[in-house]
């Protein structure tokens, strides 16, 4: 009867370190696996850093000029010099596409504002109201991720 329990005593140790040893491999291979093809893991790709755009290309739009409501009859112009952020050749070339699309967008938010609520918004203010603009004509196909404003004179 000894001779039982210490013969399955050793049996269970044995299974289990033949068991910790197959899931310690596994594991291993599953972290870092050892493949030639520089494939990752979908395990490690959880804990991989994310790939940022690799490249950044700007599309600059000079010299945009709008017309402001002026409190008196004479009229009011914003001037700004914007860049368009685009991510890859094709973003770019579609937001060169849609640049009429684009100037309509700025001339109708601004068309309607009074000069002197312009003039008290800050940049970052004015670049989201754009971008809400952007999105909200675009929606999930907007060609640029972004607009940066470079330069704004009033007159």
């Amino acid at each position: 009867m000894k001779t039982k329990n210490i013969a399955r005593s050793v049996a269970m140790v044995v299974s289990s370190s033949v068991l910790t040893a197959a899931l310690v491999v596994a594991g291993t291979e599953l972290i870092n696996p050892a493949s030639s093809t520089g494939e990752t893991s979908r395990f490690s790709s959880l804990f991989a850093k994310k790939e940022q755009p690799t490249q950044t290309l700007y599309l600059e739009v000079k010299n945009q000029v709008v017309t402001l409501k002026g409190s008196s009859a004479k009229e009011r112009y914003l001037l700004l010099d914007l860049a368009y952020v685009a991510n890859s050749d094709e973003g770019l070339k579609a937001t060169e596409h849609n640049l009429p699309k684009l100037k309509n967008v700025l001339v109708s938010m601004f068309s309607g504002m009074e000069y002197d609520a312009v003039r008290t918004m800050t940049i970052d203010d004015i670049h989201m109201q754009m971008m809400a603009r952007y999105e909200g004509v675009f929606g999930t196909n907007q060609p640029f991720s972004d607009v940066m404003i470079s330069k704004m004179v009033f007159q």
